[in-house]
């Protein structure tokens, strides 16, 4: 996963996502505030603890961000009611699964990283990916040799996994009959985009075999980068991204619905995108390194920022 490409061409392509979904959000903000127009949005507390105690941070792209003043979680308030959020997502651009695809090797590292995870807790057997895209953690998954099933609701990308002989369905998780159930169940960068976290939990544990487990990879917002460049880090995107969990945050909301946390890792540690942003340049497009003896100022380095859990991201494997 740290190669010795700039931080600039590691992010070119990931850069056509980001226009992408922001050329998408234009239709619903109102021109005249700047922020999305309050016909498609509501009110809400934390999603992770239920406090309504939250200090405003900034808007981004349409969104308003606010951070729990009680776990710390970073969410979008107000944000999307669910009918317009699930017609967002059907109708949105379907570049994630051609990103992956083109950027293999890097998704690849963190796919493999997930199911060792996995696997060194319950062995193989049937998974579940909500989320699934074209398919690509599946296709590791199947070598790796498990049963695969998905989920997708963009019709474009669940075509496309269709295709590779997945057993795939293009509908909410609730309108699903599966007729199975699963040994594991995988959100691959997915549940910061579900609004009702606690909800979706209690509905996918009974989705599992006994002694099953659900794992998540979900942006951190505990993570190192995003408290340094806040605003400027592509993790806020106003729309899609309406939880952001802390560690506390999300600890919280597995213990309201009786989940148990066994494993923990802290993943990308994005040192050459600080280093950028400290030096004065574009965080994205800037031309330090992504090397494993790279540093931050000469004091922090990726193993010290890794195993503080302040990586951009979260691997976690829960069970009931």
């Amino acid at each position: 996963m740290i190669t010795d490409q700039s931080v600039k061409e590691l992010h070119q392509g990931r850069q056509k996502m980001w226009d992408a979904s922001i050329a998408n959000h234009a239709q619903y903000i109102n021109p005249q505030t700047g922020v999305f127009d309050n016909k498609y949005t509501e009110e809400r507390v934390c999603p992770a603890c239920t406090a309504d105690r939250a200090s405003f941070l900034f808007n981004k792209e349409g969104g308003t961000h606010v951070k729990c003043t009680d776990c710390n979680m970073v969410y979008l308030n107000p944000v999307f009611k669910d009918e317009y959020l699930e017609e967002y997502y059907r109708l949105n651009h379907g570049v994630q699964g051609e990103i992956v695809e083109n950027d293999s090797d890097f998704y690849t590292g963190l796919y493999n990283q997930g199911l060792a995870l996995i696997e060194n807790e319950i062995g193989k057997g049937s998974i579940l990916d909500i989320g699934c895209s074209t398919g690509s953690f599946l296709d590791l998954a199947r070598k790796r040799g498990w049963e695969t099933h998905g989920i997708e609701l963009n019709e474009e990308e669940f075509k496309f996994c269709v295709k590779k002989g997945h057993t795939v369905y293009n509908k909410l998780l609730q309108n699903v009959s599966f007729g199975v159930k699963f040994n594991a169940i995988t959100l691959w960068d997915v549940f910061e985009h579900l609004k009702n976290g606690q909800e979706y939990f209690e509905n996918i544990k009974k989705l599992l075999n006994p002694g099953g487990i659900i794992f998540l990879q979900i942006p951190s917002a505990d993570s190192l980068a995003a408290k340094i460049l806040q605003e400027e880090c592509n993790m806020f995107d106003g729309l899609e991204h309406v939880n952001l969990y802390s560690f506390d945050g999300i600890s919280k909301l597995a213990d309201r619905c009786q989940l148990k946390l066994r494993k923990k890792e802290s993943v990308i540690s994005e040192i050459g995108v600080i280093n950028n942003f400290l030096n004065y340049e574009k965080p994205y497009t800037g031309n330090s390194k992504n090397k494993l003896k790279l540093d931050i100022l000469g004091m922090i380095n990726e193993r010290a920022v890794l195993e503080n859990l302040l990586g951009y991201k979260f691997q976690l494997v829960f069970s009931s």
